[in-house]
């Protein structure tokens, strides 16, 4: 990934002096998360996390039962499948996956950043 600059920024942690701790994803290998925004920062109202795909890596057929999940490409490109449907992914994308749908993300050879919001938090 070449660091793009607002990728850059949100790794730098929040205006509250949180650092920004990244974890591998607890299903999906090759895949890490950095919790932004949590459940007790927004009143229960969304979960922020910023997720690195590596080159070829997926998230495999999952769904989210109570929230509804938006995503925004940052950086890098791969697919997204959506409800059966196939759709490119690459920087500056947004996506809205309803509550409930069955999504699947594969990251292309440069790997790929999102940024992801869950509504309710998650």
């Amino acid at each position: 990934m070449n660091g793009s600059p607002l990728v850059a920024a949100l790794q730098m942690g929040r205006l509250d002096g949180v650092p920004p701790l990244w974890a591998p994803h607890p299903k999906f290998a090759g895949v890490e998360m950095c919790r932004l925004v949590d459940s007790a920062d927004s009143g229960g109202a969304l979960t922020t996390l910023l997720v690195q795909l590596k080159a070829g890596a997926e998230m495999a057929a999952h769904r989210h039962e109570k929230e509804t999940e938006q995503h925004i490409v940052l950086e890098g490109d791969g697919m997204l499948c959506l409800a059966g449907e196939s759709h490119v992914y690459r920087q500056g994308r947004l996506a809205i996956i309803p509550c409930g749908t069955e999504h699947a993300v594969v990251a292309g050879e440069g790997g790929m950043v999102l940024l992801a919001v869950f509504s309710p938090a998650a």
